[in-house]
C-alpha cells in the first residue's frame, strides 16, 4: 500500500509534464478597413471563450512545423464583413450585414455558433441580441409586431363603437 502510494504522489507531482498540451495561437489577417489590434484582442477573448484556450501569435513567429493555430481572417465587400476560422478539426464562415469591429465581431460569432452546435446556447445566452440566430432581433420585431396589433384592435374598436372607452 505504501508503494502505491509513493507512486501515485510522484504520478500526480509529474503528469502535468507527460499531459501537457502545446499551446494555442490566433493569427488574424485583414484588409486595411480594420483595427488589427482590436481584431487581435476580440479574436483571442472569442475563441479563448467557445473554442479553446488561446495566445497571440507570436511576432518572431513559431518553430517547428507542429502548433496549434487558429487562423482568422477578415474581409469587407460592400457593406458587408465576412470571417473565415480555421483550426483544429474547424473550417467555419460568418457574415454581417454591418461594418466595422462590430461586423467583424458578429461575423466571428456567427462563424463559431455555425460550426459549434454545443456551444450555440451559450453563445446566444452571452450575446443574446448580437446575432438574429439567437432571437434577439426577431423578438423585438415579435414586441413590435405585438404592440401594432394591440394599437390597430384599440383603433378598430373605438372606431365602430364610439361610445366604448379605450383601454
Amino acid at each position: 500500500m505504501k508503494y502505491i502510494l509513493i507512486f501515485l504522489s510522484i504520478l500526480l507531482l509529474f503528469s502535468p509534464l507527460f499531459g501537457e498540451e502545446k499551446p494555442c495561437y490566433v493569427s488574424v489577417t485583414s484588409s486595411d478597413d480594420f483595427n488589427q489590434t482590436l481584431l487581435n484582442n476580440i479574436s483571442i477573448s472569442v475563441i479563448s471563450q467557445y473554442l479553446k484556450n488561446v495566445k497571440q501569435f507570436p511576432s518572431s513567429g513559431l518553430s517547428g512545423i507542429d502548433h496549434c493555430v487558429y487562423e482568422v481572417t477578415a474581409t469587407k465587400d460592400k457593406e458587408k464583413t465576412f470571417v473565415t476560422l480555421q483550426g483544429n478539426n474547424l473550417n467555419s464562415f460568418g457574415d454581417a450585414n454591418i461594418e466595422g469591429i462590430d461586423g467583424f465581431q458578429q461575423s466571428l460569432l456567427r462563424s463559431i455558433y455555425r460550426s459549434q452546435r454545443d456551444k450555440r446556447k451559450l453563445i446566444c445566452s452571452d450575446y443574446p441580441n448580437i446575432l438574429k440566430e439567437c432571437g434577439g432581433v426577431v423578438k423585438k420585431s415579435t414586441k413590435l409586431l405585438m404592440k401594432v396589433i394591440k394599437n390597430t384592435h384599440k383603433f378598430i374598436k373605438n372606431k365602430f363603437h364610439p361610445t366604448e372607452i379605450a383601454e
